[in-house]
C-alpha cells in the first residue's frame, strides 16, 4: 500500500510565541522528530508550512505549501495540499508539536489501519484528530468541506467513517506522546 508521511508545520504558533517547528528537543527541531517518525511507514514525507518558512527547513525535505485556494486555511488545507500534490493509498500524518512522537508510535499506529476512511488517535477521551490516517477516498470530501468554508477537522470526522484508537494500545506513553506543545514551557 503506497503511504505518504505528512508532517503539518504550518500554524500560526500564537500561544507559542514563535513557529513550533523550530522549537528543539534533545537537539533536533520539532519538524525534524516528526519527519524521522513518519519515515519507517512511508514510501515519502511531505512537510507542509507556512511560504515564509519555505527556505528554513533541512536541505532535501519535500517541504510544500498550501495550494493556492485553501492557503492558510488550517489543517485540513495542509491534508489537502499533500492529496493534491502526491498520490497515495493512505497519508500518515502528525502535526510538529508532538516532540515525543516516534517511529514505534507510527508504526502502531499503521498497524492498527483497516481501510477506513480516517483511523485518529484519542487519548483518555480526548481527541487528536491530526494525528490519523487518512485514506486517498476522503480528498474530495476534504475539498468540498474546504470550499465550503469548513475548516473544522472534527466537523469533518463526524461525516465520515472514522475509528478512533486508543493511545494506550499504541504507546504506554500515550499521555507524553500526544502531548501538543503550546507554550516553551510545557516540554
Amino acid at each position: 500500500m503506497n503511504t505518504i508521511g505528512v508532517v503539518l508545520a504550518g500554524g500560526l504558533s500564537r500561544r507559542y510565541g514563535s513557529p513550533k517547528a523550530f522549537a528543539k528537543r534533545d537537539g533536533k527541531f520539532y519538524y525534524e522528530i516528526a519527519n524521522e517518525a513518519l519515515l519507517k511507514v512511508s514510501d515519502e514525507v511531505v512537510l507542509v508550512a507556512r511560504p515564509e518558512f519555505l527556505g528554513q527547513f533541512n536541505q532535501g525535505m519535500n517541504v510544500i505549501v498550501d495550494v493556492k485556494e485553501f492557503r492558510g486555511c488550517g489543517p485540513l488545507a495542509g491534508v489537502y495540499s499533500v492529496m493534491s500534490n502526491f498520490q497515495a493509498d493512505r497519508y500518515v500524518i502528525v502535526p510538529c508539536d508532538m516532540p515525543y512522537i516516534n517511529s514505534d508510535v507510527i508504526d502502531s499506529l499503521v498497524a492498527a489501519y483497516e481501510d477506513e476512511d480516517v483511523l485518529a488517535v484519542e487519548v483518555k477521551g480526548v481527541q487528536h484528530p491530526i494525528v490519523a490516517i487518512y485514506n486517498h477516498r476522503m480528498r474530495d470530501s476534504i475539498h468540498q468541506a474546504l470550499e465550503n468554508g469548513q475548516y473544522s477537522v472534527m466537523k469533518l470526522l463526524e461525516a465520515v467513517d472514522v475509528r478512533w484508537v486508543e493511545g494506550n494500545e499504541l504507546t504506554s506513553s500515550a499521555h507524553e506522546v500526544f502531548q501538543n506543545m503550546n507554550t516553551p514551557q510545557e516540554h
